[in-house]
């Protein structure tokens, strides 16, 4: 596999009608989920964005994030991953670090991050209720960019780090570290199924580098939701197995954590079979 949007293009033909994403009442299928993220590959190519051009994502709104990661990840570009709560300057500051060529931010924080990051050479694009709405008359690119799968994917920072020195130590993960971690999860570590749901507190930005998240999800065809408020046992992600077990709980992963060091979960006595390849969809 070389394109780790090409997960999401394999379930899509598979689990068309399998829950993707969720926040709020209205759930997205895997075909939405694809449907959306061609979209915005057809709007980013019809802006002139290339294979290797960085594209920041700097929204909460979890279908949303995973249309414009996707979509970014289908043309080459690499997806930068940015907190909307850091503030305008650290926003700023990442975003000229990693010399995004387009900012799709949140629109609550749109008026104060959008004079921060727009100059001549970078278009900065409000992401707000309408936003899903809007995409669907955007051109579609149904095609997939092929390329190493060591070429960046990812650009992120650990979430310690702060305006001034510790900004320069970002994080850029590839296609192919993403996939596999993917993989990992799905067959050693939650045991994730076709059907299966991911419940999360955490903000939908900080599950793609994690070990636990919507790569995870995707290649495994099961689902994530996510909820706005901590549930009141404490636990912060779950499992709803979709063959009757539920409240499996599951690691949260941190940057910091280390490759060896996937968390620790239940103990489960089944394990998922990975999801096979679809013929016609090549990595």
């Amino acid at each position: 596999m070389s394109n780790l949007a090409t997960n999401l293009l394999n379930s899509a033909r598979r689990f068309p009608c399998h829950l993707a994403v969720r926040q709020g009442r209205r759930p997205w299928t895997f075909a939405d989920l694809e449907e959306r993220s061609s979209r915005v590959a057809g709007g980013l190519l019809a802006h002139s964005i290339r294979p290797g051009d960085r594209v920041a994502i700097v929204v909460n709104d979890v279908p949303a994030f995973a249309s414009l990661y996707y979509g970014a990840l289908r043309i080459g570009a690499v997806a930068v991953l940015l907190d909307p709560n850091l503030g305008p300057e650290t926003i700023r500051h990442r975003v000229e670090l990693a010399g995004a060529r387009v900012v799709f931010a949140a629109e609550e924080g749109y008026g104060p991050i959008a004079p921060a990051v727009t100059s001549p050479r970078r278009l900065c694009v409000p992401v707000g209720p309408g936003f899903m709405d809007q995409v669907v008359l955007w051109p579609r690119c149904p095609t997939l960019t092929r390329h190493r799968g060591d070429e960046p994917a990812v650009v992120l920072w650990p979430s310690a780090a702060t305006v001034g020195g510790g900004d320069a130590h970002s994080l850029e993960l590839s296609h192919r570290t993403l996939g596999t971690a993917a993989l990992r999860t799905v067959s050693d570590i939650l045991f994730l199924s076709p059907g299966d749901t991911l419940v999360t507190t955490t903000p939908i930005h900080g599950l793609v580098g994690q070990t636990c998240g919507l790569n995870a999800t995707v290649i495994a065809g099961a689902g994530i939701v996510r909820t706005v408020s901590p549930r009141s046992n404490g636990v912060n992600m779950e499992i709803h197995r979709s063959r009757g077990r539920t409240g499996v709980t599951a690691p949260v992963i941190t940057p910091g954590a280390g490759k060896g060091s996937p968390g620790r979960a239940r103990p489960l006595r089944r394990a998922a079979s990975l999801p096979r390849r679809v013929s016609g969809v090549v990595g």
